[in-house]
């Protein structure tokens, strides 16, 4: 499968809104290390929470270096910063963030972004949610601590309309 980076926040909103199998349908999702100590530290039992699925990948210390001006630099968190990193060295087809600074550095660089909504509208268009699921996820994500405006929303619900009037 495709691999897939994504550095907190997805992890985190997806999780918090109980949608986190959706990122095993994407592709192999790899986390960098400082990832996964974020996560620890944001939600206690995620050592013994942590899907088998989801690969904690270490950087070298070159990487590491790269991953720490990176961040002292561009107005990126340790982890971010790591896993713009981890993405260019694995080639991912996609880097998972909901931060929009993050977001913006990792698009100028050439890597296609996408955050926790896009999961949803992405699991929606092939087809690994119905309609109903869909709108639910939606409704769940947006009472988790990602904060989503109320046009991106409404423009997420109407995203889902055009997906599956395709279907009808």
């Amino acid at each position: 499968m495709n691999p897939i980076v994504c550095d907190t926040g997805p992890i985190l909103h997806l999780q918090e809104a109980g949608l986190l199998n959706l990122l095993d349908k994407a592709g192999d999702i790899y986390i960098p290390q400082v990832v996964d100590i974020e996560l620890k530290e944001l939600y206690p039992q995620w050592e013994n929470k942590r899907p088998d699925w989801l690969r904690v990948e270490p950087l070298s210390s070159d990487e590491t270096s790269q991953a720490e001006l990176l961040s002292a630099s561009a107005l990126l968190d340790s982890g971010e910063a790591a896993a713009i990193i981890l993405s260019k060295r694995l080639n991912a087809t996609w880097f998972l963030t909901d931060d929009t600074e993050a977001r913006i550095f990792a698009t100028l660089s050439g890597i296609e972004v996408h955050g926790s909504l896009g999961i949803v509208l992405w699991s929606a268009a092939v087809e690994h949610l119905d309609y109903n699921e869909s709108r639910s996820a939606l409704d769940k994500l947006s009472k988790t601590s990602l904060w989503i405006s109320r046009t991106i929303l409404s423009q997420a619900y109407k995203a889902l309309d055009t997906i599956f009037k395709k279907f009808q």
